[in-house]
């Protein structure tokens, strides 16, 4: 038997998938995996807040209950990951659609 197992997907604000529920058959544990678009949407929330956030949208807290911001570094990573995936989308469209942006 398979260690996870898909509980379903996960929805973001305008209805659209961005993830997977998952869960370990021996211990019941649940996590949420998301997929490009949802580590997209996750990147540009954080960005738009500067607090760090779970895959299931809530805000990470240290242990006195404050949110964790986002630090120099982890800004930056987020912003460059939302414009490789920019770029990436406007290649395929110009390979796709024959160069409509």
């Amino acid at each position: 038997m398979a260690k996870w197992s898909k509980v379903g997907p996960v929805k973001g604000r305008k209805g659209k998938q961005i993830g997977t529920k998952v869960r370990d058959n021996r211990t019941g544990e649940e996590r949420t995996l998301l997929n490009p678009h949802g580590k997209y949407s996750k990147a540009t929330t954080e960005l738009q807040q500067g607090v760090r956030m779970t895959n299931t949208g809530e805000i990470k807290r240290n242990k006195d209950g404050a949110p964790l911001t986002l630090s120099k570094e982890q800004r930056a990573y987020r912003a460059g990951y939302r414009s490789a995936v920019i770029d990436q989308t406007k290649a395929y469209k110009a390979k796709h659609q024959g160069g409509k942006l």
